[in-house]
C-alpha cells in the first residue's frame, strides 16, 4: 500500500502589526498605556490623582519658582523663609485643588477629543490625530484654569511669603470677593494653553529629528525635554501670573493687566526679571509629564486587574 501523501502544513497567519500609539502631551498621558481600556470615569480618576501626586512631589521647586518672580518684600513679621517652608507653604490648597483641576483638565480633554472624532466633525473638517490631541489638550488645559487660578491665587501669596498660611490668605480672597479669587486668570491661560501646544509641538518636532521608536520611556524623556523648551519660552507670562496673584493692597503701585505688567516689569527691572525662575519653573514642568505618565499608567493597571478578577 502507498502510504497516504501528508497533509500540506498551514500557512502561518502573517503578523498583526502593532497598532501606532498617539504621542503624548508634554500633561497629559495620551501615550501607549492601559487606560485605553478605561471608562471615561476611570480615566478621570487616573488622570488626576496623577496630576496630585506630581504637585505634592514638584511643590518644593514651585515654591522656589514664586518666591524668585514675585516682588521681592519681608516675610510677616520679619521671619526667615526656613527649608520646612520650601515643602510646606501653600501645600493645602496645592492639595486640596490639584484633583479637580486634573479631574476638569482630563474630562474636557476627553470630552473634546470625542467631539472632533465624530462622524460629522470629520467629514467637515479632515484632522489627523496629532492635530486632535494638540486641540483637546488645549481645550482641557483652558478648563482648568477655572480651578487652577484660585488655587495658584490662593497659594502663591504664601509662598511668596505675603501670607502666613493658606488660612490667611483664604480671608484675604473672602474679603476681595470673586474678583480677587480670579486674579490673573488671563495671564493664566495665556501661559498654560501656549504652554501645552508649544510643549506638544517641541516634542514631535524632536521625536521626528531623532527617529526615536514610539516607546513609552522614550516618549517621556522627549515629552520632558519638549515641555522644558516650552517652559523657558513662556517664563514671562509666568512672571506676570505671579506679580498679577502676588500683590498686596499696602503696595503703592498696583499691577493690572497683562500688557500693563509685562511693560512695567520691563521697564522697571529689565528683561532679565522676565526670565526670574526660570531654572525651577524647567525642574517642575520637564518631569511634570513624567510622573504623571507613570502614575497613571500604574492606576490604570491596578484598575484593570480589579475589572478583570471580577
Amino acid at each position: 500500500l502507498e502510504p497516504e501523501p501528508e497533509p500540506d502544513p498551514e500557512p502561518e497567519p502573517e503578523p498583526v502589526p502593532a497598532p501606532v500609539e498617539a504621542m503624548p502631551s508634554p500633561s497629559t498621558p495620551a501615550a501607549a498605556n492601559p487606560g485605553s481600556e478605561l471608562t471615561f470615569v476611570e480615566n478621570m480618576i487616573c488622570g488626576s490623582t496623577a496630576r496630585l501626586c506630581a504637585s505634592i512631589v514638584l511643590h518644593p521647586f514651585d515654591t522656589l519658582r514664586t518666591r524668585a518672580q514675585a516682588r521681592k518684600r519681608a516675610t510677616p513679621g520679619g521671619s526667615q523663609f526656613s527649608v520646612a517652608d520650601v515643602f510646606l507653604k501653600g501645600i493645602v490648597p496645592q492639595v486640596a485643588l490639584a484633583m479637580p483641576a486634573g479631574a476638569l483638565q482630563f474630562a474636557t480633554l476627553e470630552l473634546a477629543r470625542n467631539a472632533l472624532s465624530r462622524p460629522d466633525v470629520v467629514a467637515k473638517v479632515a484632522l489627523n490625530k496629532p492635530v486632535k490631541d494638540l486641540l483637546a489638550s488645549a481645550a482641557g488645559a483652558f478648563a482648568a484654569s477655572f480651578v487652577r487660578v484660585p488655587q495658584e491665587v490662593l497659594k502663591q501669596p504664601v509662598q511668596a511669603g505675603l501670607y502666613r498660611n493658606s488660612a490667611d490668605s483664604a480671608r484675604a480672597v473672602w474679603r476681595g470677593g470673586p474678583r480677587r479669587l480670579y486674579r490673573g486668570f488671563g495671564a493664566t491661560v495665556l501661559r498654560d494653553v501656549p504652554w501645552n501646544s508649544l510643549g506638544y509641538t517641541f516634542f514631535r518636532a524632536i521625536k521626528l529629528a531623532v527617529r526615536a521608536p514610539d516607546e513609552a520611556k522614550s516618549d517621556m524623556l522627549l515629552a520632558g525635554i519638549g515641555g522644558a523648551i516650552a517652559a523657558v519660552i513662556l517664563t514671562p507670562m509666568d512672571v506676570v501670573k505671579t506679580r498679577l496673584m502676588t500683590q498686596s493692597s499696602a503696595d503703592a503701585v498696583q499691577y493690572s493687566g497683562v500688557l500693563s505688567t509685562l511693560g512695567r516689569v520691563l521697564s522697571e527691572e529689565g528683561p532679565a526679571a522676565l526670565f526670574r525662575g526660570v531654572l525651577p519653573r524647567v525642574i517642575y514642568l520637564a518631569p511634570l509629564a513624567a510622573i504623571v505618565l507613570a502614575v497613571y499608567g500604574e492606576m490604570a493597571r491596578v484598575l484593570l486587574k480589579l475589572k478583570h478578577a471580577e
